[in-house]
């Protein structure tokens, strides 16, 4: 949806997906409504660290700028696993991916005049907790999976507002920002049904559910907005962040903890052995 709106404006896109061919079916759908839609597809598994350096490494070499990056993917409430790398998924894929992903183009970026990096959060980081003692259930232990969905969309926040520091501190001409979705209408939350919450589900996603198309447009004025400033936080302005049109939002008090953000970012650093200057 939010490449969709990208290019109804006439951007030049870059969508990254797992796989080549749902991401190049997703770029025919789009087709049908702008023919002339500039996108290119390429492949990025972010649960790979081989992966993120070859899409990084293909990327940079065919291009010398990047306007914005769009830390869009996710997987949410999944049974305990692991990535290729031995991270717990759901945190290994929607923190430290796109940490490293953000790395890896962070030259790029600042060298590109009035850059953005948005991540998307959820409503979810209300739940979070951070324990750095076993921050990724090494062996599944403590794993629960809605808790481990609640923690890395926390980390996103946190990683949001430590990134947003040093870049302003460097004095770099980057918007760093983040978003979240409300709850929308997407095939996210798969995982979580069963039998017994189906019904509550459906129930639930008819009164304080929007369509997808509208969960992206937070994230889509976090990219674009020109009064947008480095660190503000868009979400649905609805009873609770659940659905509605896009303003700022407020994140929890946790989230906004330096110590914390510190010291997930030298955590981050350690689990890929590297050193994100910025």
């Amino acid at each position: 949806e939010s490449v969709k709106m990208f290019a109804s404006k006439d951007a030049e896109i870059i969508m990254a997906s797992r796989s080549i061919e749902r991401g190049n079916q997703a770029v025919e759908e789009i087709k049908k409504d702008f023919p002339n839609a500039n996108i290119t597809v390429m492949e990025l598994d972010l649960a790979d660290r081989e992966s993120i350096a070859k899409f990084s490494d293909s990327f940079l070499k065919k291009y010398k700028k990047l306007n914005i990056l769009l830390n869009n993917a996710g997987i949410m409430t999944v049974p305990y696993g692991v990535t290729k790398d031995g991270l717990e998924q759901q945190t290994g894929v929607n923190h430290f991916g796109h940490f490293l992903l953000t790395s890896l183009l962070f030259d790029v970026i600042k060298n590109t005049p009035s850059s953005r990096i948005v991540n998307v959060s959820s409503i979810a980081h209300r739940g979070g907790t951070m324990n750095f003692d076993n921050l990724l259930y090494q062996d599944g232990v403590g794993y629960n999976k809605v808790k481990a969905y609640s923690r890395s969309k926390l980390e996103n926040l946190l990683f949001t507002y430590e990134l947003d520091r040093l870049v302003q501190k460097a004095g770099y001409d980057i918007k760093v920002l983040v978003a979240h979705p409300g709850v929308a209408k997407t095939n996210l939350g798969r995982h979580i049904k069963d039998s017994k919450m189906d019904g509550f589900i459906k129930h639930f996603q008819k009164y304080f559910s929007h369509e997808a198309k509208f969960g992206a447009l937070p994230q889509v004025r976090a990219c674009l907005d020109e009064s947008a400033k480095s660190g503000d936080f868009y979400g649905p302005k609805g009873l609770m962040g659940f659905k509605g049109a896009p303003k700022l939002a407020k994140s929890n008090r946790k989230s906004k903890n330096k110590t914390l953000a510190n010291r997930l970012w030298v955590y981050s650093e350690q689990v890929w052995d590297i050193q994100f200057e910025v």
